[in-house]
């Protein structure tokens, strides 16, 4: 892919800020949700029970216990467990990729309602659990800005902004997977997409939001697919070429909202390294460890600690 220009690096970095910092989301306060057993340990069915489940465990990840929220599922539920491959669903169009934003209905997927939030899922959504979650957590990124920002009531329309919120709420990686979903079918290979924002986009805001929490990228990046997985790399090696805005990210992130930072004003980390004269012995060693903790995910604090 094609790498973001300098200006929408710089507006991503100046809104995810502004994001935190409305939102007033402590460091280290959110999680770094991961798609596998230790996050969704739950057996998931076409079911509402089983919809409902799911959302209640994310909407407690994201933090947002004190909120009422109601599932609504629509459209015809029936067959959603025998539909695939070889069953017939080729002929259904079930092997299809939901479209961004798509309903079964003309009634809104999030609408507040006396007091509580109802959030309508499709159930052709049901289909794929990359979609299904991607989509959850959109939604409870619109909640998390209709309560918690004071400018939320007009914020919560933009979907791009809800994206970002749930990124800053920990589900960046479910966010990611549904960013760029390969996928075989009888028709071929084929790319979808589930998001607003695309993959590029969606890598710098994850990578922002895993160097202001100081977690580490290794457990994240075994989840994401090939194309996701390299994006990020990227992202987070421009990340860590700026210490400043990550500083910012932490301790002043309205300063960085108004774009008072620059981008590699470290300068690349590999380039930094070799730049060195004096090499010590064991420094081949050394190196080559890090090289084997970057392709793990490790993080360039890591490294340098390592180097």
């Amino acid at each position: 892919m094609e790498a973001l220009p300098e200006t929408t690096l710089r507006r991503l970095a100046e809104t995810y800020a502004e994001l935190v910092q409305g939102l007033r989301i402590p460091v280290g306060d959110p999680l770094l949700v991961l798609p596998n057993e230790e996050f969704f340990p739950d057996r998931f069915t076409h079911e509402r029970a089983s919809v409902e489940r799911l959302a209640a465990r994310m909407q407690g990840y994201a933090g947002l216990e004190d909120v009422a929220i109601e599932l609504e599922l629509m459209g015809d539920l029936s067959g959603l467990d025998a539909a695939g491959c070889g069953t017939g669903g080729c002929g259904s169009g079930a092997c299809a990729t939901p479209a961004a934003g798509a309903t079964d209905s003309a009634l809104p997927r999030i609408e507040q309602v006396g007091g509580r939030w109802l959030f309508r899922v499709p159930a052709t959504e049901l289909k794929d659990s990359i979609v299904l979650t991607s989509r959850l957590a959109t939604s409870l990124g619109v909640v998390a800005l209709a309560e918690r920002h004071p400018e939320g009531a007009e914020r919560a329309l933009d979907p791009a902004l809800a994206e970002l919120s749930a990124v800053a709420l920990g589900f960046g990686v479910l966010l990611l997977e549904a960013s760029y979903m390969y996928k075989k079918s009888c028709g071929g290979p084929s790319v979808g997409r589930g998001t607003v924002l695309d993959c590029r986009e969606l890598s710098l805001a994850f990578a922002l939001s895993v160097a202001r929490e100081e977690q580490t990228l290794g457990a994240a990046l075994a989840e994401l697919g090939t194309t996701q997985r390299a994006l990020v790399k990227e992202a987070a090696a421009l990340v860590a070429e700026s210490p400043t805005l990550v500083r910012l990210l932490r301790d002043d992130p309205a300063r960085a909202a108004r774009g008072d930072f620059r981008l590699r004003d470290r300068g690349p980390f590999w380039s930094r390294w070799f730049g060195r004269r004096a090499r010590p012995e064991g420094e081949a060693a050394r190196l080559e460890a890090a090289l084997s903790a970057l392709e793990r995910g490790a993080s360039v604090d890591e490294l340098e600690r390592m180097l």
